[in-house]
Protein backbone atom coordinates (compact mmCIF):
# COMPACT_ATOMS: atom_id res chain seq x y z
CA UNK A 1 0.00 0.00 0.00
CA UNK A 2 1.13 3.40 -0.94
CA UNK A 3 2.15 5.35 2.28
CA UNK A 4 4.20 8.59 2.55
CA UNK A 5 6.11 9.21 5.83
CA UNK A 6 5.67 11.92 8.74
CA UNK A 7 9.11 13.10 7.52
CA UNK A 8 8.36 13.25 3.72
CA UNK A 9 5.00 15.13 4.80
CA UNK A 10 6.85 17.87 6.28
CA UNK A 11 9.21 18.34 3.67
CA UNK A 12 6.59 18.57 1.23
CA UNK A 13 4.52 21.08 3.39
CA UNK A 14 7.98 22.84 4.02
CA UNK A 15 8.62 23.59 0.31
CA UNK A 16 4.81 24.55 -0.46
CA UNK A 17 5.23 27.20 2.35
CA UNK A 18 8.14 28.27 0.57
CA UNK A 19 7.10 28.26 -3.17
CA UNK A 20 3.77 30.35 -1.46
CA UNK A 21 6.29 33.04 -0.03
CA UNK A 22 7.55 33.46 -3.69
CA UNK A 23 4.63 33.70 -5.55
CA UNK A 24 1.52 34.85 -3.00
CA UNK A 25 3.83 36.48 0.28
CA UNK A 26 0.65 37.63 1.77
CA UNK A 27 -1.74 34.76 1.46
CA UNK A 28 0.83 32.56 2.11
CA UNK A 29 1.23 34.38 5.74
CA UNK A 30 -2.46 34.72 6.33
CA UNK A 31 -2.81 31.00 5.84
CA UNK A 32 0.08 29.93 7.96
CA UNK A 33 -0.92 31.96 10.73
CA UNK A 34 -4.38 30.95 10.41
CA UNK A 35 -2.66 27.49 10.79
CA UNK A 36 -0.28 28.06 13.21
CA UNK A 37 -2.91 29.40 15.79
CA UNK A 38 -5.48 26.68 14.93
CA UNK A 39 -2.53 24.24 15.80
CA UNK A 40 -2.03 26.33 19.32
CA UNK A 41 -5.09 25.99 20.29
CA UNK A 42 -6.00 21.94 19.11
CA UNK A 43 -2.75 21.76 21.62
CA UNK A 44 -3.98 23.49 24.18
CA UNK A 45 -7.22 22.14 24.19
CA UNK A 46 -5.67 18.16 24.20
CA UNK A 47 -3.20 19.18 26.95
CA UNK A 48 -5.99 20.37 29.10
CA UNK A 49 -7.98 17.49 28.57
CA UNK A 50 -4.94 15.27 29.13
CA UNK A 51 -4.59 17.27 32.46
CA UNK A 52 -8.16 17.34 33.22
CA UNK A 53 -8.82 13.31 32.41
CA UNK A 54 -5.34 11.88 33.95
CA UNK A 55 -6.71 11.26 37.50
CA UNK A 56 -9.51 9.66 36.13
CA UNK A 57 -7.26 7.50 33.63
CA UNK A 58 -4.93 6.68 36.52
CA UNK A 59 -7.23 5.59 39.45
CA UNK A 60 -9.77 3.93 37.35
CA UNK A 61 -9.07 3.25 33.53
CA UNK A 62 -5.33 2.16 33.82
CA UNK A 63 -6.55 -0.60 36.76
CA UNK A 64 -9.29 -1.56 34.99
CA UNK A 65 -7.12 -2.45 31.75
CA UNK A 66 -4.61 -3.86 33.63
CA UNK A 67 -6.97 -6.20 34.68
CA UNK A 68 -9.26 -6.88 31.49
CA UNK A 69 -6.59 -7.03 28.79
CA UNK A 70 -6.00 -10.73 29.38
CA UNK A 71 -9.24 -12.00 29.96
CA UNK A 72 -10.58 -9.72 26.35
CA UNK A 73 -7.24 -11.06 24.51
CA UNK A 74 -6.28 -7.63 24.63
CA UNK A 75 -2.50 -6.89 24.45
CA UNK A 76 -0.67 -5.56 27.21
CA UNK A 77 0.87 -2.38 25.26
CA UNK A 78 -2.67 -0.83 24.24
CA UNK A 79 -3.95 2.14 26.10
CA UNK A 80 -6.80 1.97 27.98
CA UNK A 81 -8.42 5.11 26.13
CA UNK A 82 -8.30 3.41 23.03
CA UNK A 83 -10.90 0.73 23.87
CA UNK A 84 -12.51 1.53 27.18
CA UNK A 85 -15.19 4.48 26.81
CA UNK A 86 -16.00 5.41 30.21
CA UNK A 87 -16.11 9.01 31.19
CA UNK A 88 -15.53 11.03 34.49
CA UNK A 89 -19.42 11.34 35.45
CA UNK A 90 -20.18 7.12 34.61
CA UNK A 91 -21.04 6.98 38.64
CA UNK A 92 -24.20 9.61 37.62
CA UNK A 93 -24.98 7.74 34.33
CA UNK A 94 -27.39 4.54 34.39
CA UNK A 95 -24.98 3.67 30.81
CA UNK A 96 -21.54 3.39 32.17
CA UNK A 97 -19.69 3.11 28.96
CA UNK A 98 -18.41 0.80 26.48
CA UNK A 99 -15.51 -1.64 26.37
CA UNK A 100 -14.56 -2.19 22.57
CA UNK A 101 -13.21 -5.56 21.70
CA UNK A 102 -10.91 -7.18 18.91
CA UNK A 103 -12.66 -7.83 15.72
CA UNK A 104 -11.83 -11.83 16.47
CA UNK A 105 -13.59 -11.63 19.61
CA UNK A 106 -16.11 -14.80 20.09
CA UNK A 107 -16.59 -13.98 23.79
CA UNK A 108 -15.92 -15.41 27.39
CA UNK A 109 -18.15 -16.29 30.71
CA UNK A 110 -19.93 -12.96 30.86
CA UNK A 111 -19.72 -12.99 34.82
CA UNK A 112 -15.49 -12.54 34.61
CA UNK A 113 -15.64 -8.98 32.90
CA UNK A 114 -19.10 -8.35 34.81
CA UNK A 115 -16.99 -8.95 38.13
CA UNK A 116 -14.19 -6.68 36.97
CA UNK A 117 -15.96 -4.31 36.28
CA UNK A 118 -17.62 -3.67 39.09
CA UNK A 119 -14.56 -4.16 41.22
CA UNK A 120 -12.57 -1.66 39.32
CA UNK A 121 -14.98 1.19 39.17
CA UNK A 122 -16.37 0.75 42.31
CA UNK A 123 -20.20 0.14 41.36
CA UNK A 124 -22.35 -1.85 43.46
CA UNK A 125 -24.55 -3.38 40.89
CA UNK A 126 -23.93 -3.30 37.03
CA UNK A 127 -25.04 -5.73 34.40
CA UNK A 128 -21.91 -6.26 31.30
CA UNK A 129 -23.73 -7.41 28.04
CA UNK A 130 -22.05 -8.65 24.82
CA UNK A 131 -22.76 -7.36 21.36
CA UNK A 132 -20.49 -9.08 18.92
CA UNK A 133 -22.26 -8.63 15.43
CA UNK A 134 -20.35 -5.97 12.75
CA UNK A 135 -17.46 -5.16 12.76
CA UNK A 136 -16.82 -3.60 15.90
CA UNK A 137 -17.57 -6.11 18.62
CA UNK A 138 -18.23 -4.11 22.15
CA UNK A 139 -19.34 -4.94 25.84
CA UNK A 140 -21.89 -2.47 27.18
CA UNK A 141 -22.03 -1.67 31.01
CA UNK A 142 -24.99 -0.60 32.62
CA UNK A 143 -25.82 -0.21 35.94
CA UNK A 144 -29.34 -0.24 38.09
CA UNK A 145 -31.10 3.39 38.42
CA UNK A 146 -29.47 5.92 40.46
CA UNK A 147 -31.55 7.02 43.46
CA UNK A 148 -33.28 10.41 43.10
CA UNK A 149 -31.53 13.57 43.08
CA UNK A 150 -33.88 15.10 46.03
CA UNK A 151 -36.35 13.34 48.76
CA UNK A 152 -38.17 15.76 50.47
CA UNK A 153 -40.40 15.26 53.60
CA UNK A 154 -43.67 16.51 51.70
CA UNK A 155 -43.51 13.82 49.52
CA UNK A 156 -43.27 11.21 51.66
CA UNK A 157 -45.20 12.57 54.77
CA UNK A 158 -48.60 10.04 54.31
CA UNK A 159 -45.36 7.59 53.96
CA UNK A 160 -43.99 8.58 57.38
CA UNK A 161 -47.19 7.03 58.48
CA UNK A 162 -47.26 3.58 57.29
CA UNK A 163 -43.11 3.09 58.26
CA UNK A 164 -42.98 0.64 61.64
CA UNK A 165 -42.35 2.74 64.98
CA UNK A 166 -38.70 1.19 65.19
CA UNK A 167 -37.75 1.50 61.62
CA UNK A 168 -37.38 5.60 60.73
CA UNK A 169 -37.31 6.41 57.08
CA UNK A 170 -33.60 7.12 56.46
CA UNK A 171 -34.00 7.76 52.48
CA UNK A 172 -34.62 6.50 48.97
CA UNK A 173 -32.43 3.98 47.16
CA UNK A 174 -32.19 2.67 43.58
CA UNK A 175 -35.48 2.06 41.67
CA UNK A 176 -37.13 4.04 44.60
CA UNK A 177 -37.16 1.63 47.23
CA UNK A 178 -37.19 3.20 50.99
CA UNK A 179 -34.33 1.92 53.02
CA UNK A 180 -34.72 2.13 57.16
CA UNK A 181 -33.25 0.33 59.55
CA UNK A 182 -35.20 -1.47 62.42
CA UNK A 183 -33.82 -0.37 65.71
CA UNK A 184 -35.42 -3.68 67.37
CA UNK A 185 -34.42 -6.42 64.93
CA UNK A 186 -31.71 -5.02 63.11
CA UNK A 187 -29.48 -2.39 64.78
CA UNK A 188 -30.29 -0.51 68.30
CA UNK A 189 -27.21 1.64 67.53
CA UNK A 190 -25.87 3.71 64.21
CA UNK A 191 -22.79 5.45 63.51
CA UNK A 192 -22.74 7.89 61.34
CA UNK A 193 -19.43 8.87 59.48
CA UNK A 194 -18.73 12.03 57.20
CA UNK A 195 -16.92 15.06 56.34
CA UNK A 196 -17.59 18.34 56.89
CA UNK A 197 -20.52 19.06 55.02
CA UNK A 198 -21.61 15.36 54.60
CA UNK A 199 -25.23 16.00 55.84
CA UNK A 200 -25.05 14.59 59.31
CA UNK A 201 -27.32 17.08 60.70
CA UNK A 202 -30.31 16.37 58.08
CA UNK A 203 -29.57 12.69 58.89
CA UNK A 204 -30.13 12.72 62.37
CA UNK A 205 -33.18 15.40 61.91
CA UNK A 206 -34.78 13.05 59.50
CA UNK A 207 -34.63 10.24 62.06
CA UNK A 208 -35.19 11.69 65.23
CA UNK A 209 -37.94 13.43 64.02
CA UNK A 210 -39.81 11.03 63.12
CA UNK A 211 -38.79 8.53 66.28
CA UNK A 212 -40.47 11.84 68.26
CA UNK A 213 -43.38 11.71 66.65
CA UNK A 214 -43.89 8.35 68.08
CA UNK A 215 -43.23 8.76 71.27
CA UNK A 216 -39.80 8.62 71.58
CA UNK A 217 -37.27 10.76 74.24
CA UNK A 218 -34.15 12.16 72.99
CA UNK A 219 -31.34 13.49 74.83
CA UNK A 220 -28.55 15.59 72.64
CA UNK A 221 -25.14 15.83 73.96
CA UNK A 222 -23.02 18.46 71.88
CA UNK A 223 -20.44 20.96 73.32
CA UNK A 224 -20.22 22.78 70.05
CA UNK A 225 -23.67 24.04 70.67
CA UNK A 226 -24.97 24.24 67.47
CA UNK A 227 -26.39 20.63 67.12
CA UNK A 228 -30.48 19.96 66.45
CA UNK A 229 -31.59 23.38 67.00
CA UNK A 230 -34.50 22.36 65.92
CA UNK A 231 -35.65 20.74 69.21
CA UNK A 232 -34.81 22.95 71.42
CA UNK A 233 -37.72 23.75 73.08
CA UNK A 234 -39.18 21.09 72.52
CA UNK A 235 -40.84 19.10 75.64
CA UNK A 236 -39.53 15.53 74.99
CA UNK A 237 -35.89 16.53 73.87
CA UNK A 238 -32.88 17.83 76.34
CA UNK A 239 -29.78 19.72 75.17
CA UNK A 240 -26.28 19.17 77.04
CA UNK A 241 -23.73 21.63 75.42
CA UNK A 242 -21.03 21.16 77.89
CA UNK A 243 -18.18 18.86 79.16
CA UNK A 244 -19.62 18.32 82.61
CA UNK A 245 -23.33 18.14 81.48
CA UNK A 246 -22.56 15.77 78.80
CA UNK A 247 -20.77 13.73 82.07
CA UNK A 248 -23.46 13.87 84.22
CA UNK A 249 -26.31 13.24 81.29
CA UNK A 250 -24.08 9.80 80.40
CA UNK A 251 -23.83 9.21 83.93
CA UNK A 252 -27.86 9.99 84.62
CA UNK A 253 -28.49 7.92 81.38
CA UNK A 254 -26.59 4.82 82.45
CA UNK A 255 -28.68 4.28 85.52
CA UNK A 256 -31.50 4.48 83.49
CA UNK A 257 -30.32 1.73 81.28
CA UNK A 258 -29.58 0.03 84.35
CA UNK A 259 -32.81 0.86 85.69
CA UNK A 260 -34.77 -1.13 82.26
CA UNK A 261 -32.57 -3.67 82.35
CA UNK A 262 -34.09 -5.18 85.79
CA UNK A 263 -37.45 -4.05 84.28
CA UNK A 264 -36.82 -6.37 81.76
CA UNK A 265 -35.18 -9.02 83.94
CA UNK A 266 -38.46 -9.35 86.61
CA UNK A 267 -40.81 -9.19 83.28
CA UNK A 268 -42.39 -12.60 83.12
CA UNK A 269 -44.47 -11.51 79.95
CA UNK A 270 -43.75 -11.53 76.15
CA UNK A 271 -40.44 -9.28 75.76
CA UNK A 272 -41.99 -6.75 73.04
CA UNK A 273 -44.14 -5.86 75.63
CA UNK A 274 -42.03 -5.27 78.72
CA UNK A 275 -42.97 -1.51 79.81
CA UNK A 276 -39.44 -0.20 80.20
CA UNK A 277 -40.52 3.25 79.07
CA UNK A 278 -40.69 5.23 75.70
CA UNK A 279 -38.05 5.05 73.14
CA UNK A 280 -35.33 7.08 74.38
CA UNK A 281 -32.78 8.07 71.98
CA UNK A 282 -29.08 9.55 72.41
CA UNK A 283 -27.81 11.72 69.83
CA UNK A 284 -24.12 11.89 70.50
CA UNK A 285 -22.34 14.23 68.15
CA UNK A 286 -18.52 14.19 67.44
CA UNK A 287 -17.34 10.96 69.47
CA UNK A 288 -13.65 11.48 68.87
CA UNK A 289 -13.18 14.81 70.96
CA UNK A 290 -16.16 14.19 73.22
CA UNK A 291 -15.04 10.92 74.32
CA UNK A 292 -11.16 12.81 74.86
CA UNK A 293 -12.43 15.82 76.46
CA UNK A 294 -14.88 13.24 79.23
CA UNK A 295 -11.77 11.80 79.51
CA UNK A 296 -9.65 14.81 80.41
CA UNK A 297 -12.74 15.96 82.53
CA UNK A 298 -12.54 13.53 84.70
CA UNK A 299 -8.64 13.36 85.14
CA UNK A 300 -9.37 16.66 86.78
CA UNK A 301 -11.99 16.54 89.22
CA UNK A 302 -11.33 13.13 90.64
CA UNK A 303 -10.20 12.68 93.74
CA UNK A 304 -7.88 9.97 94.79
CA UNK A 305 -10.23 7.74 95.65
CA UNK A 306 -12.27 8.03 92.86
CA UNK A 307 -11.52 4.87 89.87
CA UNK A 308 -9.56 5.61 86.81
CA UNK A 309 -11.60 4.96 84.47
CA UNK A 310 -14.51 8.04 83.58
CA UNK A 311 -17.48 6.84 84.70
CA UNK A 312 -19.33 8.87 82.02
CA UNK A 313 -17.54 6.68 79.08
CA UNK A 314 -17.84 3.42 80.86
CA UNK A 315 -21.70 4.49 81.58
CA UNK A 316 -21.92 4.68 77.47
CA UNK A 317 -20.20 1.51 76.85
CA UNK A 318 -22.75 0.02 79.21
CA UNK A 319 -25.56 1.79 77.57
CA UNK A 320 -24.34 0.19 73.98
CA UNK A 321 -24.39 -3.18 75.38
CA UNK A 322 -27.51 -3.15 77.33
CA UNK A 323 -29.19 -4.47 74.14
CA UNK A 324 -32.22 -3.52 72.21
CA UNK A 325 -34.87 -4.30 74.85
CA UNK A 326 -34.21 -1.53 76.71
CA UNK A 327 -35.31 0.79 73.75
CA UNK A 328 -31.99 3.00 74.43
CA UNK A 329 -30.21 3.71 71.15
CA UNK A 330 -27.24 5.63 70.21
CA UNK A 331 -27.13 8.09 66.97
CA UNK A 332 -23.10 8.93 67.26
CA UNK A 333 -21.69 11.10 64.73
CA UNK A 334 -17.54 10.75 64.35
CA UNK A 335 -15.65 11.96 61.16
CA UNK A 336 -13.54 9.30 61.54
CA UNK A 337 -14.82 6.74 63.93
CA UNK A 338 -11.56 5.00 64.81
CA UNK A 339 -11.02 2.29 67.66
CA UNK A 340 -9.36 4.42 70.32
CA UNK A 341 -11.39 7.42 70.25
CA UNK A 342 -14.77 4.95 70.34
CA UNK A 343 -13.04 3.29 73.47
CA UNK A 344 -12.18 -0.13 71.62
CA UNK A 345 -13.22 -2.61 69.08
CA UNK A 346 -16.37 -4.22 70.95
CA UNK A 347 -17.55 -0.50 71.42
CA UNK A 348 -17.58 -0.09 67.70
CA UNK A 349 -18.53 -3.34 66.89
CA UNK A 350 -22.25 -2.47 68.86
CA UNK A 351 -23.00 -0.41 65.85
CA UNK A 352 -24.40 -2.59 63.14
CA UNK A 353 -25.43 0.34 60.96
CA UNK A 354 -23.25 2.68 59.45
CA UNK A 355 -23.62 5.60 57.11
CA UNK A 356 -20.93 7.46 55.64
CA UNK A 357 -21.31 10.21 53.58
CA UNK A 358 -18.01 11.93 51.80
CA UNK A 359 -15.85 9.43 52.79
CA UNK A 360 -12.06 8.29 52.04
CA UNK A 361 -10.95 5.04 51.17
CA UNK A 362 -9.05 4.77 53.67
CA UNK A 363 -12.31 5.67 56.20
CA UNK A 364 -14.44 3.33 54.22
CA UNK A 365 -12.17 0.10 54.61
CA UNK A 366 -11.54 1.25 58.40
CA UNK A 367 -15.69 1.03 59.22
CA UNK A 368 -16.93 -1.52 56.74
CA UNK A 369 -13.79 -3.43 55.09
CA UNK A 370 -16.30 -6.40 54.64
CA UNK A 371 -18.14 -4.32 51.87
CA UNK A 372 -16.00 -4.16 48.82
CA UNK A 373 -15.13 -2.19 45.90
CA UNK A 374 -15.36 0.58 47.78
CA UNK A 375 -18.18 2.84 45.92
CA UNK A 376 -16.96 6.52 44.84
CA UNK A 377 -17.77 8.84 47.20
CA UNK A 378 -20.40 11.27 46.31
CA UNK A 379 -20.56 15.44 46.79
CA UNK A 380 -23.85 15.10 45.94
CA UNK A 381 -25.77 16.62 49.05
CA UNK A 382 -27.81 13.68 50.79
CA UNK A 383 -26.50 11.21 49.15
CA UNK A 384 -24.95 8.77 51.36
CA UNK A 385 -24.40 4.72 51.85
CA UNK A 386 -26.27 3.20 54.36
CA UNK A 387 -24.69 -0.75 55.27
CA UNK A 388 -25.97 -2.82 57.15
CA UNK A 389 -25.47 -6.69 57.11
CA UNK A 390 -22.23 -6.34 54.34
CA UNK A 391 -24.54 -4.87 52.03
CA UNK A 392 -23.92 -1.12 51.55
CA UNK A 393 -27.51 0.48 49.78
CA UNK A 394 -26.68 3.91 48.27
CA UNK A 395 -29.32 5.94 49.03
CA UNK A 396 -30.66 9.82 49.37
CA UNK A 397 -31.55 10.92 52.53
CA UNK A 398 -34.98 12.52 53.22
CA UNK A 399 -34.77 16.25 53.88
CA UNK A 400 -36.97 17.66 56.77
CA UNK A 401 -36.51 21.33 57.49
CA UNK A 402 -35.85 22.51 60.75
CA UNK A 403 -39.68 23.78 60.94
CA UNK A 404 -41.15 20.67 59.44
CA UNK A 405 -38.92 18.24 61.97
CA UNK A 406 -40.09 20.36 65.16
CA UNK A 407 -43.71 19.80 63.42
CA UNK A 408 -43.71 15.91 62.21
CA UNK A 409 -41.94 15.62 66.01
CA UNK A 410 -45.16 17.53 67.94
CA UNK A 411 -47.86 16.41 65.76
CA UNK A 412 -48.15 12.53 67.12
CA UNK A 413 -47.86 11.11 70.37
CA UNK A 414 -45.40 13.50 72.60
CA UNK A 415 -43.92 11.28 75.41
CA UNK A 416 -42.44 13.45 78.68
CA UNK A 417 -39.08 15.03 79.11
CA UNK A 418 -36.33 12.35 79.15
CA UNK A 419 -35.21 10.84 82.49
CA UNK A 420 -32.32 13.31 82.16
CA UNK A 421 -33.25 16.46 84.15
CA UNK A 422 -32.37 20.00 85.17
CA UNK A 423 -31.26 18.17 88.66
CA UNK A 424 -29.14 15.99 86.83
CA UNK A 425 -27.24 18.54 84.37
CA UNK A 426 -25.22 21.11 86.06
CA UNK A 427 -26.51 24.57 84.52
CA UNK A 428 -23.52 25.99 81.76
CA UNK A 429 -21.41 28.38 83.97
CA UNK A 430 -22.14 32.04 82.93
CA UNK A 431 -19.99 33.99 80.96
CA UNK A 432 -18.40 37.53 80.84
CA UNK A 433 -20.67 38.43 77.59
CA UNK A 434 -23.15 40.54 79.92
CA UNK A 435 -21.42 40.86 82.78
CA UNK A 436 -19.42 43.88 83.66
CA UNK A 437 -17.27 44.39 87.09
CA UNK A 438 -15.70 47.14 88.39
CA UNK A 439 -13.26 45.07 90.15
CA UNK A 440 -9.98 46.38 88.87
CA UNK A 441 -8.51 42.59 89.32
CA UNK A 442 -11.12 40.43 87.81
CA UNK A 443 -10.02 39.42 84.35
CA UNK A 444 -12.34 40.68 81.14
CA UNK A 445 -12.24 37.43 79.03
CA UNK A 446 -13.19 35.62 82.39
CA UNK A 447 -15.22 32.33 81.74
CA UNK A 448 -15.96 31.29 84.93
CA UNK A 449 -17.06 34.08 87.36
CA UNK A 450 -16.64 34.45 91.32
CA UNK A 451 -17.71 31.87 93.53
CA UNK A 452 -17.43 28.82 90.91
CA UNK A 453 -14.49 26.43 91.59
CA UNK A 454 -12.25 25.69 90.00
CA UNK A 455 -8.43 23.29 89.23
CA UNK A 456 -5.61 25.29 88.69
CA UNK A 457 -5.41 23.58 85.21
CA UNK A 458 -8.95 24.96 84.74
CA UNK A 459 -7.60 27.97 86.07
CA UNK A 460 -4.91 28.67 83.92
CA UNK A 461 -6.21 27.28 81.39
CA UNK A 462 -9.33 29.67 81.79
CA UNK A 463 -6.84 32.29 82.13
CA UNK A 464 -7.48 33.68 85.73
CA UNK A 465 -4.48 34.79 86.44
CA UNK A 466 -1.27 34.99 83.79
CA UNK A 467 0.30 31.54 85.06
CA UNK A 468 0.83 27.91 84.22
CA UNK A 469 -0.39 25.47 86.15
CA UNK A 470 2.86 24.08 86.89
CA UNK A 471 3.79 27.75 87.97
CA UNK A 472 0.60 27.59 89.74
CA UNK A 473 1.06 24.59 91.93
CA UNK A 474 4.47 25.75 92.83
CA UNK A 475 3.29 28.29 94.09
CA UNK A 476 0.54 26.50 96.00
CA UNK A 477 3.69 24.40 97.50
CA UNK A 478 6.93 27.10 98.01
CA UNK A 479 4.04 29.84 99.20
CA UNK A 480 2.50 29.94 102.03
CA UNK A 481 0.06 32.93 101.60
CA UNK A 482 -1.23 30.67 98.70
CA UNK A 483 -5.03 30.43 98.45
CA UNK A 484 -6.32 27.00 101.20
CA UNK A 485 -8.93 26.10 98.58
CA UNK A 486 -11.27 23.41 98.99
CA UNK A 487 -10.57 20.04 98.04
CA UNK A 488 -8.06 21.67 95.59
CA UNK A 489 -10.41 23.91 93.96
CA UNK A 490 -10.10 27.29 93.75
CA UNK A 491 -12.33 30.26 93.48
CA UNK A 492 -11.28 33.14 90.85
CA UNK A 493 -11.47 35.70 92.96
CA UNK A 494 -9.03 34.54 95.49
CA UNK A 495 -6.35 33.54 92.87
CA UNK A 496 -6.69 36.92 91.60
CA UNK A 497 -6.67 38.38 94.93
CA UNK A 498 -3.49 36.05 95.59
CA UNK A 499 -1.92 37.10 92.43
CA UNK A 500 -2.88 40.86 93.07
CA UNK A 501 -0.90 40.93 96.53
CA UNK A 502 1.80 38.68 95.02
CA UNK A 503 2.47 41.06 92.47
CA UNK A 504 2.39 43.90 95.04
CA UNK A 505 5.24 42.61 96.81
CA UNK A 506 7.34 42.00 93.75
CA UNK A 507 6.92 45.57 92.49
CA UNK A 508 7.95 46.78 96.33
Amino acid sequence: MFSISRMTCAKYGAGVAFLGTLVAPTATTVTLAGTSASALIWAGYKCTDWLVTWPHRRNWLNPLHAALCNPLGIPEDTRAVDYIKVPRDYQKREKVGRIDLPAKFTGVDVSTPTTIVKNKLGLSDVSVSYNLSGRKPHLVITQIPRPPAKVYFAQYQEELLKVPESAPLIGVGPRDKQVSVDLDTESPHILVSASTGGGKSVILRTMTAQMLHNGAQMVVLDFKRHSQKWAKHLPNSVSCKTIPAIHEALIALGAEGHHRNQIVDDWEGDESEVPVGPRLVIVLEEVNSTVKKLKSYWSEIRTSKDPKVSPAVEALGEILFMGRAVKMHVLAVAQSATVNALGGPEIRECFATRILARYTVNNWRMLVPEVHPVPRSSRHAGRVQVVLGGLATETQVLFMTPQEAAEWAMSGVVAGPPPVTSRDIPAPSPTWENVRDTDENVTPDLVLIKGGRMSLAQAAREGVVPMTADALRQAKRRRADFPEGVDGKYTAEELQEWYARRSDKQAG
